[in-house]
């Protein structure tokens, strides 16, 4: 007589049916993340390296993704509606992080890095903001704030700046193209040396029509040659 005892094989836990109560709180949490992706809601889910972008996802990885193309922009992004927003938007956390980058190299031509258009009636092209951040605030000026625009290089302002000639009298007209508001600044100095004279005032004389006036103390002979710029 075989006095073994025959056992029955253990079930695991996972072999198990689950339970109409876990089904539908499964099911529901795939509802919920499938109705979030249809309306463009990220989610926790993130892409690894070498797989697809996902819209109305996060997508993370920890390489770069590089977007190649010989015609036309290689992304573009376009953002409808009204509202405060962007439609493309890039944010550094880091000590010495940038947040957009541009460059442009070429072995011919005129290459642009960055380059902002607007084409609303009162848009604008470029918008610098810096706000007070950090804690090395100089105590002397409590509400100093931070650089808006550094520049390392030339830095030209295209017909809103320029030169202009002047022989006999003291007082000449300069057009200026982009148009003028009644509250635009004129700057104006002489570049050649004449004893005595120099420039009294410089002022917008026709907004409509784009016009600025340039003043010196007295007449001069000789041509002479004044540099202006336009701030407004």
């Amino acid at each position: 007589m075989n006095s073994s005892r025959h056992h029955e094989p253990a079930i695991d836990v996972i072999d198990e049916p689950r339970t109409r109560r876990e089904m539908l709180r499964t099911g529901g949490v795939a509802a919920i993340a499938g109705v979030l992706g249809v309306l463009g809601v990220a989610t926790a889910t993130t892409a690894k390296n070498g797989a697809a972008v996902r819209a109305g996802a996060k997508n993370s990885a920890t390489q770069t993704t590089t977007l190649v193309s010989t015609k036309g922009p290689a992304l573009e992004a376009r953002l409808g509606g009204g509202g405060k927003a962007a439609a493309l938007r890039g944010t550094a956390t880091s000590s010495k992080g940038v947040a957009v980058q541009g460059a442009a190299s070429s072995g011919k031509g005129k290459t642009v890095a960055v380059q902002g258009v607007s084409q609303s009636p009162n848009g604008t092209a470029g918008l610098f903001v810096a706000n007070k951040g950090g804690t090395a605030i100089d105590a002397r000026s409590p509400d100093r704030k931070g650089v808006a625009l550094r520049t390392r290089g030339r830095l030209q302002l295209t017909e809103r700046s320029g030169d202009a000639s002047v022989s006999g009298g003291a007082e000449f007209v300069i057009p200026v193209a982009g148009g003028l508001t009644e509250k635009s600044l004129v700057l104006a100095t002489l570049q050649d040396h004449f004893p005595g004279v120099h420039v009294e005032s410089a002022s917008v004389l026709d907004a409509e029509d784009g016009l600025i006036v340039v003043r010196l103390s007295q007449a001069v002979a000789e041509p002479a040659r004044v540099a202006w710029i336009v701030l407004d």
